[in-house]
C-alpha cells in the first residue's frame, strides 16, 4: 500500500501582494519570420554579418573539447547592455544587473527562492535542473581597436531607443552595441516595450547578428522574466505551444512538444482568485485525462513573476540539446560554453575582473548644446550609477567666471559670464570592491585579494533516497502523490501520467562551498567633451538684406551652416559596424553651381536624425523673412520611411519649433533607384517655408534654422543646396519661375489631365483658352496645397482645334501649355 502525503498547497501564497506583468512576451516560433516580412530591408542589409558569424564559428567548432566547462557544470557568458536615456530612463546598477543574473542562475538550476511554497508535489516531482551558471564577461571579443580588453560584462548606452516605438522595428536596438553571440549571450534593457515585458530570438534560425533577448529593465532586475525569456533563448516555447498569438488568446490544441508539461490555455492562471488544481477540465484530453491541472507555476506559463517556481525534466532536456546537440551533432549553443570560450571571455572559476571599470558621463539636462547669454545651463552625469561615489567635481571651462543658481539645491544650474564655446569636465572619484569566486580555493588569487571568505549555500536535491544519500543531502524527506490523485482515469495507453512520477520522491538538502576573494580599490574616472555647451549672444549680427548658400567649398560646412553630430557610443563588433553618415559635402552635384551637401545612402540600421544648424540671423527689419532651399532624393524601395523637417529657433537653438516638412515621399521625389543615386537637373525640386500661423515668427532679431534628417529605415542618397533666406515675394518669384504645367494625354479625345508643379501654397486659377486668348473654360480655382497636384478635366464638349491652358496667380499668368483637341 502507498503512502500519502498532500501535496503542498499555495494557501500561503495567494496572501502575499502581487505584481502583475506590464505587458506580455513576444517570443514565439514564429517571431523572427513575422520581423523579417515587416522589415526586410533592415534584416537585408545584416546579410553579410550573418555570413560572417556563420564562418567564425564553424572555424571555432572544428577545435573545442566537448565537455562541460566547470565540474559539469555549464558556464554562459553573459553581456548585459544597459540603454538609458539623459532622463535616466531604464538605468540600472551593476549590482542590480548582478542581482538578476544570479537569481536567474537559482531558477534555471531549481532553485527559486518560493520552489518549495510554491509548487504543489505532483509537478514538484518532474522539476529540471540545468545545471548551467550564468556569468558576467569580463574579457570583450576579440578586437583590434577595443583596448583594453577587459569588461565587467555591463555595456551601458545613452540613447532615447531605450524607449522602443510602438508597433516598430524592435530589434533596432540591438545595432547600438552587440558581442558576438556565438561567445555570449547578448541582453539588451530597454525601459519601455510597448505592450511587452520582453522577446527572445530562439536558437537555429541563422539570424545570429540579433541574437539574444531583449527585456524591460524593471522586470529584468526581478530575475525572473529573464528566466522565461532564457527559456525561449534555449529553444522553449510557452507550455501552451504557439496557439494564440497577436495578441494571446484563450485557446487549447497548442503543443510545446514538452511531455511532461500538461495541456495549457494562453495564460490563463490568475493568482489573486486561483487555487490548485486549476483548469482541471480547460483543455480536455480525453486519452489523458489530468485531474492535476495546468502547471501554472512552470516559467514558460504566463503568471506574474512571484509565482514561477520551475521548469520539468523534459524542458531541461530540451534546452540541453540546444547546448549539447544530438545525434553526434553540434548543438546551436555549443561554443558558447566550451573550455576555448571560457578562457577567451573571461568567465572561468577563479577569473579576476577589471578593476576601475565605471566610466563618468556628462550631458546637458536641457536638451541642447547652446543656450543664449544670461540663460542656465542644467549639468547632469551618471553619477547614480556608481554605488560608491566619494565625490563629483566640475571645470566648466571658464575659470570659475560664471555663478552657480542658488535656487537649486545640488548646485547643478550654472550661468555662464560671457558668450563663447566651452569644454567641461567632470572627475569621478569613487570606491569599488570586485570579486572572485570558485569552488576551489586555490583558483583564487588570496595573495592580492583584500580579503576571502567561504559563503555556503543550501541546495534543494530531488531524487531516490538512495540517490540523496550519495550526495551527502540532509534533511531528507519522502514525499508521495495525492491518492485524489491516482486514479485509473489519469492512466494514459502507456500507463503514465503525464510524464509524472506516481510512486514516492524524496527531497534533501545538500550544502554547496563557495569561495569568494575581494578586491577593493581607489577610482578615478575624468570624462571631457570639447565644446560642450555654446553660448551665444542675444541678438544677431548677421543682418543683411539676403543670404544665399551654393556649398562651393568643402569648408562651407564649418561656416554658417555646421553639422551636429552625436557621439556614437563604440560597438564592439567582430565583423563590419554599422556606419550612420550625417552631412556632407558633395561635389560634382548641384542645383546651382558645381556642389551641393548630401545624406548619404542610409543601410536601414538605426534609427537616428543628423541635424544641419545655422547661424544666427536679425530677420526683425523684413516684411515676411522665409528660407527657400533646392532638394532632391531617391527611394531603394518601395517603402520609404524617412523624411526631413526644418525648424527654426529664437532663443538660440534651445528650443525649435517647426517650420516645414518634407514628408518620406517627397524625400524619395526621383523614385527608385538601385544604384548609387545623384540627381539629373529635372530631378531637383524648391521649397519656400515661412511661418505661417498668425505673425510671422522669424521676424526676430535673433533666428536660427536647422535642416533635421530622420532615419526610419534604407534610403538612397538625398541633397540639398542653394538654401537662400529672404523676402517671401522675391523667393516665391524666383520659385514662379521653375513652375510647370504638364497636360496628358495631348492630343486628347476629351477626358485630359493636368498637373501642376512648384505652385504650392498660392493660390490658383486655371484657364482653358482657345487660338484667339479668349477665356473659354474655368478648370481650377483654389490654393494648391502640395509640390505636385493634379486634377481632372473633360474637354469632349469643345470643337476640335487648338486651345491654350494657363495657370494664373495674383492675376498674372504664371505659366501656359498647349493641348490639341481631337475627338
Amino acid at each position: 500500500m502507498r503512502k500519502r502525503i498532500l501535496p503542498i498547497i499555495l494557501g500561503v501564497l495567494f496572501l502575499t501582494n502581487l505584481t502583475f506583468a506590464q505587458g506580455v512576451c513576444g517570443s514565439y516560433k514564429g517571431y523572427l519570420q513575422d520581423e523579417i516580412d515587416k522589415y526586410p530591408d533592415f534584416y537585408k542589409s545584416l546579410e553579410q554579418q550573418n555570413a560572417e558569424l556563420e564562418k567564425s564559428n564553424k572555424t571555432l567548432l572544428q577545435n573545442i573539447v566537448r565537455e562541460k566547462s566547470t565540474e559539469g557544470k555549464k558556464i554562459i557568458p553573459v553581456v548585459v547592455h544597459v540603454v538609458y536615456n539623459e532622463k535616466g530612463e531604464g538605468a540600472i546598477t551593476d549590482s542590480e544587473v548582478q542581482y538578476a543574473i544570479d537569481h536567474l542562475n537559482a531558477n534555471i538550476n531549481g532553485q527559486a527562492y518560493n520552489f518549495l511554497t510554491g509548487t504543489p508535489d505532483v509537478f514538484a516531482a518532474s522539476r529540471g535542473e540545468l545545471n548551467v551558471e550564468f556569468r558576467l564577461a569580463k574579457l570583450t571579443p576579440k578586437c583590434d581597436t577595443c583596448t583594453p580588453r577587459t569588461t565587467t560584462g555591463i555595456v551601458r548606452i545613452q540613447s532615447e531607443l531605450t524607449n522602443l516605438p510602438e508597433n516598430g522595428n524592435n530589434n533596432i536596438i540591438k545595432t547600438l552595441s552587440y558581442w558576438n553571440s556565438y561567445q555570449y549571450l547578448n541582453i539588451w534593457l530597454a525601459a519601455d516595450i510597448p505592450g511587452l515585458n520582453g522577446y527572445a530570438q530562439f536558437p537555429a534560425t541563422n539570424l545570429m547578428s540579433t541574437d539574444g533577448v531583449v527585456i524591460r529593465t524593471s522586470t529584468f532586475k526581478t530575475g525572473k522574466t529573464i528566466t522565461h525569456e532564457v527559456g525561449h533563448w534555449l529553444d522553449l516555447s510557452h507550455t501552451w505551444g504557439n496557439c494564440g498569438y497577436d495578441p494571446p488568446q484563450s485557446c487549447c490544441g497548442g503543443d510545446d512538444g514538452i511531455y511532461d508539461t500538461p495541456n495549457d490555455k494562453v495564460g490563463g492562471f490568475d493568482a489573486t482568485t486561483g487555487s490548485f488544481p486549476h483548469n482541471v477540465d480547460a483543455c480536455p484530453d480525453p486519452l489523458n485525462p489530468n485531474p492535476a491541472g495546468e502547471m501554472f507555476m512552470n516559467y514558460m506559463d504566463y503568471i506574474s513573476d512571484s509565482y514561477q517556481t520551475m521548469f520539468t525534466k523534459n524542458q531541461v532536456d530540451k534546452m540541453n540539446e540546444t547546448l549539447e546537440g544530438t545525434g553526434g551533432e553540434f548543438g546551436w549553443r555549443e561554443y558558447m560554453w566550451s573550455e576555448e570560450n571560457i578562457a577567451a571571455t573571461g568567465t572561468a572559476d577563479g577569473y579576476v575582473g577589471p578593476i576601475c571599470s565605471m566610466k563618468g558621463e556628462i550631458w546637458n539636462g536641457f536638451p541642447t548644446s547652446s543656450i543664449c547669454e544670461g540663460t542656465d545651463v542644467w549639468l547632469k552625469s551618471n553619477k547614480n550609477q556608481f554605488v560608491n561615489l566619494t565625490s563629483l567635481s566640475w571645470d566648466l571651462g571658464d575659470n570659475g567666471a560664471g555663478t552657480y543658481n542658488p535656487a537649486d539645491p545640488n548646485n547643478e544650474l550654472y550661468q555662464y559670464a560671457a558668450p563663447g564655446s566651452y569644454d567641461v569636465t567632470a572627475i569621478f572619484e569613487y570606491n569599488e570592491t570586485t570579486e572572485s569566486k570558485s569552488s576551489s580555493l586555490s583558483d583564487l588569487d588570496t595573495v592580492n585579494a583584500t580579503s576571502w571568505e567561504i559563503v555556503t549555500n543550501t541546495i534543494i536535491v530531488q531524487g531516490t533516497e538512495s540517490e540523496l544519500i550519495a550526495m551527502g543531502a540532509i534533511n531528507i524527506v519522502e514525499h508521495q502523490l495525492d491518492s485524489a490523485l491516482d486514479n485509473n482515469n489519469w492512466v494514459d495507453s502507456i500507463g503514465a501520467y503525464w510524464g509524472f512520477q506516481d510512486t514516492s520522491f524524496f527531497r534533501g538538502e545538500v550544502e554547496e562551498t563557495i569561495y569568494v576573494a575581494y578586491y577593493t580599490n581607489t577610482c578615478t574616472s575624468t570624462t571631457t567633451k570639447t565644446d560642450f555647451i555654446t553660448v551665444l549672444p542675444t541678438t544677431a549680427t548677421n543682418n543683411e538684406s539676403s543670404y544665399s548658400y551654393s556649398f562651393e567649398d568643402a569648408s562651407d560646412l564649418n561656416g554658417d551652416w555646421v553639422v551636429n553630430t552625436t557621439d556614437n557610443q563604440e560597438n564592439i563588433w567582430d565583423f563590419i559596424s554599422f556606419e550612420d553618415n550625417s552631412w556632407e559635402h558633395a561635389s560634382g552635384v548641384a542645383s546651382y553651381g558645381e556642389s551641393c551637401i548630401k545624406m548619404a545612402a542610409k543601410d536601414g540600421n538605426t534609427l537616428s536624425t543628423s541635424s544641419l544648424v545655422s547661424s544666427a540671423y536679425n530677420l526683425s527689419g523684413f516684411t515676411n523673412p522665409a528660407i527657400k532651399f533646392s532638394w532632391s532624393g531617391a527611394a531603394v524601395n518601395t517603402f520609404p520611411v524617412n523624411e526631413l523637417n526644418v525648424y527654426y529657433s529664437n532663443d538660440c537653438g534651445e528650443d525649435w519649433q517647426l517650420l516645414g516638412s518634407l514628408t518620406d515621399s517627397e524625400v524619395a521625389n526621383a523614385g527608385l533607384y538601385n544604384s548609387n543615386f545623384i540627381p539629373k537637373n529635372d530631378e531637383w525640386n524648391d521649397s519656400v517655408m515661412y511661418d505661417r500661423i498668425g505673425v510671422n515668427a522669424l521676424l526676430n532679431d535673433n533666428i536660427r534654422f536647422k535642416f533635421e534628417y530622420v532615419t526610419n529605415g534604407s534610403s538612397n542618397n538625398f541633397y540639398i543646396d542653394n538654401i537662400q533666406i529672404g523676402e517671401e515675394t522675391s523667393l516665391l518669384q524666383t520659385l514662379d519661375n521653375n513652375a510647370k504645367l504638364a497636360v496628358y494625354p495631348n492630343p486628347t479625345s476629351g477626358l485630359t489631365n493636368i498637373l501642376m508643379e512648384n505652385l504650392a501654397d498660392k493660390d490658383v486659377q486655371v484657364k482653358l483658352m482657345n487660338i484667339l486668348g479668349a477665356d473659354v473654360k474655368l478648370l481650377f480655382d483654389g490654393s494648391v496645397i502640395s509640390k505636385y497636384q493634379t486634377f481632372d478635366t473633360d474637354l469632349s464638349q469643345f470643337e476640335d482645334g487648338i486651345y491654350f491652358i494657363s495657370a494664373y496667380s495674383e492675376g498674372k499668368a504664371i505659366i501656359t501649355d498647349k493641348i490639341i483637341l481631337f475627338k
